[in-house]
């Protein structure tokens, strides 16, 4: 019993003897200077590439979808005259044996 009144007691004392801690006088101009440069990303020409080509892809895949659907034409065609009528040709079928 006399041993956990001394721990405490010791505590106690190292509580009373705690100091602040003296900050770097830096610190909130480095924290300002953080902040600001994640607040406003710089965008770089790859994004703006990256996305012409997505607008590319889209724009293609509307205009094939376009020309499928606004043309009724194809749908007794077989897969072959398709292709031709899309303009794709192939020289080997993997599929078919």
């Amino acid at each position: 019993m006399k041993n956990i009144e001394e721990e405490i007691a010791k505590t106690l004392e190292s509580i009373e003897n705690i100091k602040p801690v003296a900050s770097n006088p830096f610190l909130y101009a480095k924290i300002r200077h953080r902040m600001n440069e994640l607040s406003s990303p710089t965008i770089s020409w790859m994004t703006y590439a990256k996305l012409a080509i997505c607008m590319l892809i889209i724009g293609f895949n509307l205009a094939t979808m376009g020309k499928i659907f606004l043309n009724n034409q194809h749908s007794d065609m077989n897969k072959e005259e398709f292709g031709a009528y899309l303009g794709i040709t192939t020289t080997q079928n993997l599929y078919e044996p």
